[in-house]
């Protein structure tokens, strides 16, 4: 059962519109998420390369938090006003539940993955998760992805704020798990470290790559408008 929260309102910078996902936006998810992992580092074209096996697997993942509902996940979309409301940036949330209870609906894994990469990806953040944060309710900050053209103009920030007041309202801590080019920013506005995920390289392919675990508290003093996200 979800700790009962009170919904706060994104607030969008000019232009841009915020808005619950629905199922007819599931491809443009995926793209997202191509559009803003896979050109920031090697790992992510190993890990979750762009193919139609791992493209439906990403659709099946954003379609079963949609149907899972809003006292299980809740997955926000950007829209670009300018551009016929583009769909250019998103946000998972797990939302805290009574019992403490981590579980989110995933879809099985293509069977051409690397196992132990997946393994020490999605299974070692996981386990994290459930390292730190125990039986606590919490939210869970699962993912934020912007499209490379729309960083650093504050849509990350308007998602990741929307989780900040939740946090406040409900007394809760935030969980999260960091990627390297976006832990300093998460770091500024008062996460802290709490664990290292780390995922063994493949010779001609990609070097070594950690994963941050984070976390968030509501009594942290932070500034959320210094710098754009």
């Amino acid at each position: 059962m979800p700790v009962p929260y009170t919904e706060q309102a994104h607030r969008p910078p000019p232009g841009f519109h915020i808005r619950d996902a629905e199922l007819a936006d599931v491809g443009s998810i995926t793209n997202i998420w191509y559009a803003a992992f896979n050109p920031t580092h090697a790992f992510f074209s190993y890990a979750t390369p762009d193919d139609p096996a791992t493209r439906k697997w990403f659709d099946d993942l954003w379609t079963m938090g949609i149907e899972a509902g809003p006292s299980v996940v809740r997955t926000f979309v950007v829209e670009d006003s300018s551009q016929g409301n583009k769909v250019v940036a998103l946000s998972r949330w797990h939302v805290p539940q009574s019992d403490g209870n981590q579980d989110i609906p995933m879809p099985p894994v293509p069977a051409h993955w690397d196992p132990d990469i997946t393994e020490s990806l999605w299974g070692g953040m996981a386990k994290s998760r459930a390292r730190i944060m125990g039986h606590k309710p919490h939210w869970m900050a699962e993912f934020i992805a912007i499209d490379q053209a729309y960083q650093s103009r504050g849509l990350a920030l308007a998602l990741a704020d929307w989780g900040f007041r939740q946090a406040v309202a409900t007394g809760l801590e935030i969980y999260g798990d960091a990627s390297m080019k976006g832990l300093p920013i998460w770091k500024h506005y008062g996460c802290e470290e709490r664990g290292t995920i780390h995922i063994p390289g493949r010779p001609g392919c990609f070097e070594t790559y950690s994963v941050v675990s984070i976390v968030w508290s509501p009594d942290k003093k932070t500034n959320r408008d210094a710098v754009k996200l």
